[in-house]
């Protein structure tokens, strides 16, 4: 075999063990995850298909549990906005549905995140020093996630005071929601990504 044979011999054989190895690596489940490979070593030896397992759920599914109810009432949210502006709710009616719910929501969320701020994120930093990036990455959504609950929060208190109709209104809390809905239910994969693992394998 000539030089030139070897060389194509080698570089195949360089792009063939690439593709195999990007083919079996671990990919994050949301596809606009900020999560980076590095960080998904837990996920590697946990992943999703085996958090519900007998010897894991036990450990996960409290966690697993909060983020449903967190993206149960974000979505029962966008549903109500979303049947008003389509005209299926009227003015009374979208107040009353809404109102509460904004408000339970938000205040649900805003404890969550100081939970995790103050004491779950340090904890699992100094279990697992080498994801101290990604839970960065988690706290600047949660700073993200806080201004836009409060700015929901803005336009639910002028919902509160506005007994005639104000589309303009709604429409805003609607863009609002949606753009909270976005980025919340990136960054609750992501978080799940990075923390049911850890509660999972970690000992006691």
């Amino acid at each position: 075999m000539n030089n030139t044979s070897r060389d194509i011999a080698s570089h195949n054989r360089v792009n063939k063990d690439a593709a195999e190895d990007d083919l079996f690596s671990v990919t994050p489940r949301h596809p606009d995850s900020r999560l980076e490979a590095d960080w998904l070593f837990l996920y590697q030896k946990l992943p999703p298909d085996q958090w519900f397992g007998a010897d894991y759920a036990y450990k996960t599914s409290g966690w697993i549990k909060v983020h449903t109810n967190i993206r149960k009432r974000q979505r029962i949210l966008l549903q109500i906005s979303t049947a008003y502006q389509s005209g299926d709710f009227d003015w009374a009616e979208y107040r009353s549905q809404m109102l509460k719910r904004v408000s339970m929501h938000i205040l649900k969320l805003h404890q969550h995140h100081g939970v995790e701020d103050a004491g779950f994120f340090p904890e699992f930093i100094a279990m697992h020093p080498k994801l101290a990036p990604a839970f960065e990455v988690l706290g600047r959504d949660h700073e993200r996630l806080d201004a836009l609950l409060d700015e929901l929060q803005a336009k639910n208190d002028q919902l509160a005071r506005s007994e005639v109709e104000d589309k303009a209104l709604a429409e805003q809390l609607h863009q609002t929601l949606m753009d909270a809905s976005k980025l919340l239910s990136q960054h609750l994969t992501d978080e799940e990504d990075i923390v049911i693992p850890i509660l999972g394998l970690r000992q006691g």
